[in-house]
């Protein structure tokens, strides 16, 4: 769910709110939008509200003119108070009497609005004219004042009381009838619902399909031929288990889950905004991070620490060396610079500033919170209980960072990998170097203009002493920059001299050395510089932060009262108060917000992150929505699991690891995948799984396991992101070299400029970022797989595997279903693939099959190969995983 934000102040509206929704802090629509109908309650005897009849009808078609950013003749028609005071001709309206008010009778002759602009209908203005006949009545006795977001808003108690604002409470794992089927607590939460509609789960996958799924899962690749045959062959109890444990602790694993993560951070290698799309040198360290967090089994709170508040852990900026462990935290902070950011020198308006802003607290919100903070930027959440006054109070934990007033545009936005005690020795090392390199620099050019006035003394001897000096400055200038009397003493005087570097050295030889030696010495000292990188990070600018505002409707040009920085009041407890420790240029607001976001009593950051993992692995989440737990969310199918999934997660100590374990070795995820009429006539979208859903690759996955069949997967990891290049037909393509074959998330990420095969296969251009993948189904994919180069050369190449594996056909075939599909073929498969490489190849060598030669024959069945190897490559048994 996203909240539009329009660049135009003022005019920001919430993607949940419908035009004729009334918002109290007076969202006005933009002045060239035109004008709609809105529908009006039905005209009946139900007695009208000024609220719920007459302002949707106002805001539609009237507050352009009379409402917040205009008032024209003084009229101000938001609330009834100020329509009752009226304008430069004195009260709008007289209750009871529609015939008596200005109002009505304007809009009746269709006076207004404007005639540029259509009228009201007849619906409208019979809706205007009963209530103001009825006494032109509010809703409530007491009309809210019009600056109600500046209001010291509190929460209801009966808010706090919604699921997902509470605490996780772990419950009890459920006793059920089929013990048997029930390896960890998942099982048993599962198995409860399912044995209340008369269900259980389907029986266990076989070995090969198990094998197979739990590969893509958890590493992103297929097995390969011995890891099959290894598994395979391990007939000893925990088997399985053992699998499992091997690839968590794989680096395949870190570069499989990492994208994950990326996705809801919004990573992305550019700036985004038009063509210029500036790249980001550095941000590739945050990628690195991330991968190495979760091979490492970073504990998920600390995780969260480090990108929220990295800069805030240590004392960094006065120790004496920067550790291996401040570095980390301070690229982990790189999570706060993921948003789209269009500020650099010459464009750093404060619309895009703040919009950097915005898109940074929308990351936040789905990533850790689970809910649409965003929708409070320009008035109160709709649906949740979030005022502005929260959405502006939690923004005013990162102005020390993100500081409109003292902006810094994107590329200078840095964080020095190094303390300032390291700064100030490198900077006075950098200074000596360049000092040396002056000296260097000055010595060259002293050399050559002594031996180039010598070499014009001696080209000019002739020429009389009174000119010479004259000559001398004609002869150095350039030929275009000289007067008509300096061409004519050049042409007199010095035709043909020509005093350049390439000259004097041809005319003195020892000079030419001598300059080559001191060239030397620059670059000797040049390569002596000690540059410090600029990580692509975030660090409070220093401990006073700028004061900060509610922005009504979101205009950063009308501020309304100042607040402190806090947290949502409704998912912290009423006792709760924000309280960050200051430090050296530093706030703590953000640790203090990290440490929040970790505490037994926050409600959302367990649930959250639980719920994302149990959607990769299952393919749907226990909450639908796994970025909007809200109001607005679907309720959990399971929400008693969700729960004990929550409080496990800390009884784990945060460990990922442990809790993919938990997931991938249950009942519930190595059941089959296979049909159930009966079941599904229970519950047809197998919301209780009985039943293992199938999964589609998502485009990383596709790309990577099609380099992997072909024997072709780069294994090299982390540093800066491989390049792409775009084709004169438009596709965007990786070199096939060693670089081109790496994995995809190796692959630079460009707002703008996506692979062809990643963006068919629903891969996200991050706009903000993507807590939840699409899956489409559109012709264009089959196209992809069917006509792409890339796949292509993939398919050739893996045929060229196949051929090389065995000299039979018949175990050919047999590889290539193992390396495909991870499974033996069948008998109808074997055959239908025999007779198709036989008539295939007949139908190449045509008149030549008797007398072909052994090189014309193994040409026509690497060409039947490759056309087998691309059919494998687009079955669906390839793209999903069962």
């Amino acid at each position: 769910m996203k909240c539009p934000l329009f660049r135009r102040p003022a005019a920001s509206i919430c993607g949940l709110t419908f035009l004729a929704a009334f918002a109290w802090d007076g969202v006005a629509t933009l002045a060239d939008e035109k004008p709609q109908t809105v529908a009006a309650a039905p005209v009946g005897a139900t007695a009208l509200n000024f609220e719920d009849d007459v302002v949707p009808i106002l805001q539609a078609r009237c507050f352009k003119c009379h409402g917040d950013e205009t008032r024209k003749a003084s009229l101000d028609l938001r609330r009834k108070f100020t329509i009752l005071k009226g304008g430069d001709g004195g009260p709008a309206i007289v209750p009871g009497k529609p015939e008596e008010s200005p109002l009505y009778e304007m809009i009746q002759k269709r006076e207004m609005p404007p005639k540029e602009e259509d009228p009201l209908d007849k619906t409208q203005i019979e809706v205007l004219r009963r209530w103001i006949a009825a006494g032109a009545q509010t809703k409530g006795a007491v009309e809210p004042p019009l600056e109600v977001a500046d209001a010291e808003e509190t929460v209801n108690p009966e808010d706090r009381k919604f699921w997902a604002f509470l605490p996780p409470v772990r419950p009890t794992v459920p006793a059920v009838k089929a013990a048997d089927r029930v390896r960890t607590p998942i099982d048993a939460f599962l198995l409860a619902k399912l044995e209340e509609k008369g269900l259980g789960f389907n029986p266990d996958a076989n070995p090969r399909t198990l094998l197979r799924r739990v590969y893509f899962d958890l590493t992103g690749l297929p097995p390969t031929a011995g890891q099959i045959d290894a598994f395979l062959a391990d007939n000893r109890p925990g088997a399985y288990e053992r699998l499992v444990d091997g690839l968590l602790a794989s680096p395949q694993y870190g570069e499989r889950w990492a994208r994950h993560w990326l996705d809801v951070a919004g990573y992305a290698d550019s700036d985004g905004y038009l063509e210029a799309d500036r790249l980001r040198p550095e941000a590739w360290r945050y990628r690195d991070y991330v991968i190495r967090a979760l091979n490492n089994d970073k504990p998920y709170d600390q995780f969260i620490r480090e990108q929220v508040a990295g800069d805030e852990l240590s004392d960094w900026r006065r120790a004496e060396e920067l550790t291996p462990e401040m570095a980390e935290q301070l690229i982990a902070t790189g999570f706060l610079r993921t948003a789209s950011d269009p500020t650099y020198g010459g464009y750093r308006d404060k619309p895009e500033c703040y919009k950097v802003m915005a898109d940074t607290m929308q990351i936040i919100g789905s990533a850790f919170l689970g809910l649409t903070v965003q929708c409070a930027r320009c008035h109160s959440h709709k649906s949740e209980p979030i005022s502005q006054r929260d959405y502006y109070q939690m923004n005013a934990i990162f102005l020390a960072s993100y500081d409109p007033d003292r902006w810094v545009v994107s590329l200078e936005r840095a964080v020095p990998l190094a303390t300032e005690g390291q700064q100030a020795k490198i900077a006075a090392y950098n200074a000596a170097v360049t000092a040396r390199i002056a000296t260097l620099n000055a010595e060259q050019t002293e050399w050559i203009n002594r031996h180039r006035d010598k070499f014009l003394n001696e080209k000019l001897a002739a020429v009389p002493a009174d000119l010479r000096d004259k000559v001398k400055a004609a002869v150095l200038l350039a030929a275009d920059k000289r007067s008509d009397e300096q061409k004519q003493l050049v042409t007199a005087h010095a035709a043909g001299v020509v005093a350049d570097d390439a000259s004097l050295f041809n005319h003195f030889p020892e000079l030419k050395a001598e300059i080559d030696k001191l060239k030397g010495a620059v670059a000797a000292e040049t390569a002596l510089v000690r540059n410090i990188v600029q990580l692509r990070s975030l660090a409070d600018m220093d401990d006073k932060p700028s004061a900060a505002h509610v922005l009504r409707r979101g205009d950063f040009n009308n501020k309304g009262k100042t607040v402190e920085a806090a947290v949502p009041a409704v998912l912290a407890p009423a006792d709760y108060k924000f309280q960050p420790q200051p430090g050296y240029k530093s706030t703590g607001r953000r640790k203090a917000f990290a440490e929040w976001l970790v505490d037994s009593r926050q409600p959302t950051t367990a649930r959250v992150h639980m719920n994302r993992l149990w959607a990769h692995h299952f393919g749907r989440g226990i909450m639908e929505t796994v970025d909007d737990f809200g109001h607005t969310g679907k309720f959990p199918s399971h929400p008693e699991l969700l729960d004990w999934l929550a409080t496990e997660f800390v009884a784990q100590h945060w460990s990922q690891k442990a809790m993919h374990r938990l997931m991938v070795t249950s009942t519930a995820y190595r059941q089959s995948s296979g049909h159930d009429a009966a079941k599904a006539a229970v519950d047809p979208e197998n919301l209780l799984l009985w039943a293992k859903r199938p999964q589609r690759h998502a485009g990383e996955v596709l790309r990577d396991s099609m380099l992997a069949l072909a024997g072709k997967l780069n294994p090299q990891m982390f540093g800066p992101p491989v390049p792409v290049t775009r084709q004169a037909d438009g596709s965007v393509i990786t070199a096939d070299d060693a670089p081109g074959s790496r994995r995809s998330i190796y692959v630079i990420v460009r707002r703008s400029e996506q692979l062809t095969l990643l963006e068919a296969f629903d891969t996200p251009r991050m706009e903000i970022n993507c807590p939840r993948r699409t899956e489409a189904i559109v012709a264009t994919q089959a196209l992809t797989m069917m006509n792409s180069p890339f796949i292509d050369v993939q398919a050739r190449i893996f045929a060229d595997r196949i051929l090389q594996a065995s000299a039979d056909n018949q175990a050919r075939i047999d590889f290539a279903c193992n390396q495909a599909f991870t499974r033996e073929p069948g008998a109808a498969e074997r055959k239908s693939i025999g007779d198709f490489l036989e008539s295939f190849v007949k139908l190449q060598l045509a008149d030549k099959l008797a007398t072909a030669t052994p090189d014309e024959r193994r040409a026509a069945e690497q060409a039947a190969w490759a056309h087998v190897a691309q059919t494998l490559l687009n079955t669906n048994e390839f793209l999903y995983v069962d």
